[in-house]
């Protein structure tokens, strides 16, 4: 290892910053359904004066609103997880097909 990158390595050690606001999209399924769709975060400017939206993904949908909620206790446990990801210490899903 060099000593630009121990120095990149040991001076950028991230700290936990969960997102003041989860953003998502709203869209409309019909018969008064909503769906929504994660797509990233928003956090506050350091000087206190608006928000930083970050996001991830864009539904091929998207309207162009975007709702910012605070996140749940789920939400900022999940925040280091992909979308998707197995938790290891939950019990397996049951995989049988029932026909």
């Amino acid at each position: 290892m060099t000593q630009t990158q121990e120095r990149t390595t040991a001076g950028n050690a991230r700290k936990s910053n969960p997102p003041a606001f989860i953003a998502y999209s709203v869209s409309d399924q019909g018969r008064g359904r909503k769906f929504w769709t994660r797509l990233g975060g928003a956090w506050p400017q350091k000087n206190g004066e608006g928000f930083t939206v970050f996001v991830n993904v864009l539904p091929i949908d998207f309207d162009g609103r975007i709702v910012l909620m605070t996140p749940k206790e789920q939400d900022q446990a999940d925040a280091g997880q992909p979308e998707g990801a197995v938790d290891a210490a939950a019990p397996a899903e049951d995989d049988e097909i029932p026909f």
